[in-house]
């Protein structure tokens, strides 16, 4: 190792795909700065099994561990609370224990820095279970933006509001000042630093066409259903849906313009580079990743997702994108706005600020040692 690189862990959320999307992204601005990635702990659930591109792109060791998740109601679409409660009351025993084991192999791969992606566990671990001094700690992600007065508003919802204020404060334990990913430049705050889109090198390296079919992405099998219900009353329109499992157990049709995959990043991206335009849940990458490549994109954020619900609203502050449900599909295609080249080369020029601010902020830290 020479002099001055860091030893860097990470520790991912691993619902969806973009707190993934976001660790292959700082693992490679790390590395051309020339620090390593010598762990990355990962949340699973039975509901958010461990994806394998994930393993195959990272290039460092991976740790599972069981985290608290969302639960879907029971149409599979929404988010319900009190089935979320429930079920993560039930595995708290497991949760404590996943902590525990965490902080003992974080002790035995000695990072210099751990970079948290919006994970509750790690920041337990830190607040709670660790001494006599963690090693510092990097939080970011676009919920961290909440409460910016350039950002949008907070949505409302006395209960939610507060315990997602309560989780924020727990990811961000042990951080000087998280970074809050923004669809657009803002400046920074004492409670916040911000920091472009977090966007995997090679994107820059695909080239856009319209190959004339619809990309979706949807968080749960009921979307999905959703999604094969509008391509069934549009037969002409070629459908590619990206979601957890892949058909397994969805009970989809069977139809020839209708192709379910499960995720898969390298896949994902070469259909989002070719197709007409993007809907999807309300994810800050995936719309990101869109707009970069200066597809039409609808935002469909989760019923009852507090975070998602910020991530439209925020999109409609930024302008980058529509937001609406996926009943909205027939005229969305039907007019399929473009964003213009100014607002598409605006974007990439702050996703191009990226690696020197995330990189900064972990260098900072680690001279801080908080």
């Amino acid at each position: 190792m020479t002099r001055g690189t860091l030893n860097v862990a990470f520790v991912v959320q691993g619902e969806g795909r973009g707190h993934m999307t976001q660790a292959l992204a700082v693992r490679d601005f790390l590395e051309e700065a020339g620090h390593r990635v010598v762990a990355v702990y990962l949340g699973t659930s039975p509901a958010h099994p461990f994806p394998a591109y994930f393993s195959a792109r990272m290039n460092a060791p991976i740790i599972t561990f069981l985290a608290p998740t969302l639960v879907p109601d029971v149409d599979r679409r929404g988010m319900s609370v009190a089935r979320t409660v429930r079920y993560n009351a039930q595995g708290l025993n497991s949760f404590v224990a996943a902590g525990l084991d965490m902080r003992r192999s974080l002790r035995g791969h000695r990072p210099d820095v751990v970079v948290n992606f919006f994970d509750l566990i790690a920041g337990f671990v830190h607040a709670v279970t660790w001494s006599p001094r963690p090693p510092p700690r990097v939080a970011l992600a676009h919920a961290y933006l909440m409460g910016h007065p350039g950002a949008a508003p907070r949505p409302t919802g006395w209960s939610a509001r507060v315990g997602f204020s309560l989780l924020a404060r727990i990811t961000t334990a042990g951080a000087r000042r998280p970074l809050g990913l923004s669809f657009d430049e803002l400046p920074d705050t004492p409670g916040v630093r911000v920091a472009p889109p977090l966007l995997r090198r090679g994107l820059d390296g695909l080239t856009p066409h319209d190959g004339g079919y619809l990309l979706a992405y949807a968080l749960n099998g009921g979307y999905a259903r959703e999604v094969a219900d509008w391509q069934g009353r549009n037969p002409t329109v070629t459908v590619h849906c990206y979601v957890s499992g892949g058909a397994g157990g969805l009970g989809l049709p069977d139809s020839p313009g209708l192709h379910i995959h499960d995720l898969d990043d390298e896949t994902f991206l070469r259909h989002l580079a070719g197709c007409r335009a993007y809907v999807g849940t309300a994810g800050f990458e995936a719309v990101c990743e869109a707009v970069y490549l200066g597809k039409p994109v609808l935002a469909v954020p989760v019923d009852g997702h507090y975070e998602q619900s910020f991530n439209a609203a925020d999109i409609r502050r930024a302008g980058v994108a529509r937001t609406g449900s996926f009943q909205d599909l027939d005229d969305f295609w039907g007019t399929l706005p473009l964003p213009s080249e100014s607002r598409v080369a605006a974007f990439r020029a702050w996703v191009a600020c990226a690696p020197a601010i995330v990189v900064g902020a972990v260098e900072e830290a680690a001279r801080s040692g908080v």
